[in-house]
């Protein structure tokens, strides 16, 4: 079984990654937007709350919004009560950029999942929603 796992995720990783590529970002940098776009308006997070939606390790993270901000993707916002706390914001090219990427990520994984039916698709779902909860898969410690 963690074989296949390994397998599928893999070939996931392969997949959206030569999407995601193709607009000239990295599959880290595209997790980044993407937190950030989920966040939902103002598109604005914590560098921590980025972290901890496991976008990217803490030393990634900076690198990964380094990249964003000189692209003109994101831009950084200090805290004007508490200068130590930076927010990471989408900037509009960057909100436009995740959803164009979305788009596309989106229809890669509907390719990928092609084979399976409805009820399979609902199915593989609920159990790597379930497998995502697990302290094995990396969820939060209990």
């Amino acid at each position: 079984m963690t074989r296949a796992l390994n397998d599928c995720t893999a070939r996931h990783q392969l997949v959206v990654g030569r999407a995601v590529r193709a607009y000239g970002i990295s599959l880290p940098a595209y997790d980044v937007l993407a937190t950030l776009r989920e966040a939902g308006a103002p598109y604005r997070l914590t560098t921590g709350e980025v972290a901890a939606a496991g976008s990217a390790r803490a030393g990634g993270l900076t690198q990964q919004a380094d990249r964003l901000a000189e692209a003109g993707l994101i831009r950084r916002e200090r805290d004007t009560g508490d200068r130590r706390i930076v927010r990471l914001c989408l900037t509009p090219e960057g909100l436009e950029l995740t959803d164009r990427v979305s788009d596309v990520r989106s229809e890669r994984e509907r390719e990928l999942l092609a084979g399976l039916g409805h009820a399979e698709r609902r199915r593989l779902a609920a159990l790597l929603g379930t497998l995502a909860q697990t302290r094995g898969a990396g969820g939060p410690e209990q």
